[in-house]
This record gives structure tokens, C-alpha cells and sequence, in this order.
């Protein structure tokens, strides 16, 4: 009978991960992983049966934690524009205050590696960012783009934004409010 598998020993393979990934990148051997772990390299294989399971499973972790630093406590009733913003400010926060994270889970978004479902399950849960998006969208100059093109714009504009932050520590304040406003005003049109 096998033995119980350990979610303290899971949880340190995934940390692992994300601090090797964010200082190697996406082509970390396992073996370093399942070192900074504690862990045999076939114990790591024990708990993701292929490095390609591993990155799906890390990217669904961090999926869900960067989704409930923003949504958790949504306001969901307030305006459009407070909604928006309050959105900007959670994952702008979430990129600064966890830079290792951030890095690797822009890497992952990127990865060959992760899987059509695994990318269709991250989406599971963000139901109203989805529909306040698409309102933002839908009252300006995006609203004849495909909402892709404009979900991009905004990622685009918020990591622009982490990056400018991470360099400008002082100035958070000053790039989070140039960054959010160049995004409504391009959405909006105000």
C-alpha cells in the first residue's frame, strides 16, 4: 500500500519551484527542485508524475492565490470605475509584494508547457473580473476589438506598471495612478 502523500512535502516542491524558476527560469532541472525541497527527485516525481505536471499544478496554485488576492474582496457593487481600479491596485500589490511569484507566473502564461485545460481551469473563479472587463470595454474605444485584445492591454499595462514600480520603489504611488489612468482613459475615452 503506498504511503500517504505529504502536503507539507508538496508544498515545499512548489516553493521550491517558484524561487528556482524566478532565478533560472523555466529550464530548472527537477534535480535542483527536489534539492531545495528536501526531497528525493523521485519523490518529487511521486507528487507530479512529469516537470510538465509540475508547472500546470504550480501555475493552477498560483492562479488561485493572485484570484482571491483580487477577488476576495471585490466590490462588486460599486462603480465601474472603482471596480476597475480596485482590480489594477490587487494585482499590481500582488506583482510587488510577491515578485517571485509574479515572475513565474508570467513565465508560465507563456510556457508552451501549460496545458489548454490547465489555462481553462486558471479561468475558473474570475467570473466578475470577466464581466467588469468586458463592461469597461464596452463603453469605449475597445468596444469593437475582441475582449482577448483588450485583456491583454490591460495585462500589459499592469506588468509594465510592476516593472516600473520594482526599479522605482519610492514612486509606487506615482505609477500605479499613470498606469491605471493611461488604461481607463485608453478604454474609456475619458
Amino acid at each position: 500500500m503506498a504511503r500517504p502523500k505529504s502536503p507539507e512535502k508538496r508544498d515545499a516542491i512548489l516553493a521550491a519551484a517558484v524561487q528556482l524558476i524566478a532565478e533560472q527560469g523555466l529550464s530548472v532541472p527537477t534535480s535542483k527542485i527536489a534539492k531545495v525541497a528536501g526531497v528525493s527527485e523521485g519523490s518529487l516525481f511521486t507528487y507530479f508524475e512529469t516537470k510538465e505536471t509540475l508547472f500546470n499544478e504550480l501555475y493552477l496554485e498560483l492562479k488561485a492565490e493572485v484570484r482571491a488576492n483580487m477577488l476576495d474582496t471585490y466590490p462588486a457593487h460599486a462603480s465601474l470605475g472603482v471596480r476597475a481600479r480596485w482590480v489594477w491596485d490587487m494585482y499590481v500589490r500582488f506583482g510587488i509584494a510577491h515578485p517571485d511569484k509574479y515572475k513565474v507566473i508570467t513565465q508560465l502564461s507563456v510556457s508552451n508547457s501549460i496545458w489548454e485545460q490547465t489555462k481553462r481551469l486558471s479561468m475558473e473563479g474570475y467570473e466578475a473580473l470577466h464581466a467588469m472587463i468586458q463592461e469597461t470595454f464596452a463603453c469605449g474605444a475597445l468596444k469593437d476589438q475582441p475582449y482577448e485584445f483588450g485583456t491583454t492591454l490591460l495585462l500589459s499595462l499592469m506588468n509594465m506598471t510592476i516593472e516600473f514600480i520594482a526599479l522605482h520603489p519610492s514612486e509606487a504611488d506615482r505609477f500605479g495612478d499613470a498606469g491605471f489612468t493611461a488604461f481607463w482613459n485608453a478604454v474609456t475615452g475619458s
